[in-house]
Parts: C-alpha cells; sequence; structure tokens
C-alpha cells in the first residue's frame, strides 16, 4: 500500500468518525474536562470497516470535554530508544472549537519504505508524521488511556504510545495520567517507544 494510500484512509477515518460523532456524542459530556476512550457503536463499526484501517489495534480514538478557556490542544510526539529520547518527532496544535469533542491517533508501519508513520486528527484539523523504522524493530504494540481521565490547562498528558520490540520482547500497559512513573517505566523497559502527549492552551 502507498503511503499517499495511507494517509488518505487515515483522513477518511478521521473524517468519518468525527461526522458522526456529532449526532451520537452531544448528550454524554459531563461538567468537568476530560478525556475518556471512545466505544464504537455497532453503525461506526461498519462504517467505518471501509477504511481498511484496523481500528481496534491501530487507532485510538478520544471523547474530550476540553478546559474552559482552551483554544488549542498542543500534541507532542517523542521518540525514545533503549530509555533514552532520540528525538522529538513533532509538535502542533489541533484547535479547539466549540465542534471539538474528539481527537484520534492513528499509525501504520509500511515496511517497503522503512517508515513508521502517524495521523493525529480532531474535526478539524489533521497531522500527518513520518519516522524512519529502526531496522531492529520486528513487533509492535499500540496502547493509550483505559479510563476516563480529568484534565486541566497547561499540563501534558500521556494518550497514546507505540512499542516497538527488537527481539527481546515488549512490556505494555495502559498509560495513566495520574501516575508519571507509569509512562517512565514503559519508556525505560521497551527498546522502542513512540510517545504522544496533548496539552490544553
Amino acid at each position: 500500500m502507498t503511503k499517499r494510500m495511507i494517509a488518505l484512509l487515515s483522513v477518511v477515518f478521521i473524517a468519518a468518525l468525527f461526522f458522526m460523532s456529532q449526532t451520537s456524542l452531544a448528550s454524554k459530556w459531563t461538567a468537568s474536562a476530560s478525556i475518556k476512550p471512545h466505544h464504537y457503536s455497532k453503525h461506526e463499526e461498519k462504517m467505518l470497516a471501509v477504511t481498511n484501517l484496523d481500528y481496534k489495534s491501530n487507532i485510538i480514538a478520544y471523547d474530550v470535554k476540553a478546559p474552559n478557556g482552551a483554544t488549542e490542544a498542543y500534541v507532542k510526539a517523542t521518540y525514545y530508544e533503549k530509555g533514552k529520547a532520540k528525538q522529538p518527532l513533532f509538535s502542533g496544535g489541533l484547535t479547539v472549537s466549540k465542534e471539538f469533542n474528539m481527537f484520534a491517533i492513528t499509525y501504520k508501519i509500511d515496511d517497503d519504505t522503512h517508515k513508521v508513520m502517524f495521523n493525529v486528527g480532531s474535526n478539524d484539523t489533521n497531522l500527518g508524521i513520518e519516522a524512519k523504522k529502526p531496522k531492529k524493530m520486528n513487533g509492535y504494540s499500540f496502547t493509550g488511556l483505559e479510563k476516563k481521565q480529568k484534565v486541566k490547562m497547561n499540563k501534558p498528558y500521556p494518550v497514546a504510545a507505540l512499542f516497538g520490540d527488537d527481539g527481546s520482547g515488549i512490556r505494555v500497559a495502559p498509560l495513566s495520567t495520574d501516575d508519571e512513573e507509569v509512562v517512565k517505566e514503559l519508556i525505560s523497559s521497551n527498546p522502542y517507544v513512540y510517545l504522544f502527549t496533548v496539552e490544553f492552551k
């Protein structure tokens, strides 16, 4: 599959998901600012099947209630190798508007070009990220938050991580916004980690 097709499918997925969210999620918000994993309805599952993306393992989507006054959800992606931060892969903002109630992160491995590709999208913003795949990386696991988490302004929260295996095995656990040690331990105990955080500003 070409990079253009992968990017197109990611955009199709995000557009379809956010279109459906406008009518299915309006009554679910609570008063407090929060991020919670999105649970797909059977209708959404059928609609998303046409994107040819495995939404159960390659996509992490969240329902969001942004803090009052927030205008941007600042996303940062950092690559770690053997516990050390090697390079910031990306940083950019998702616009927080009245329609902002979801965002999603997808990943795809392109073995032909040896690239790891990510897509971060919301109701009206779509961001593409591309990184070189480590030669020894031969297994993957994508994880995010397992339950609803409260959020506030000007604090980065881990929302997604891709763990890569080099043959020695990987350790996977849900991320936590409450316990920073969980994320630190996952970074130090895995050969390759791509970590995404979001901060409301």
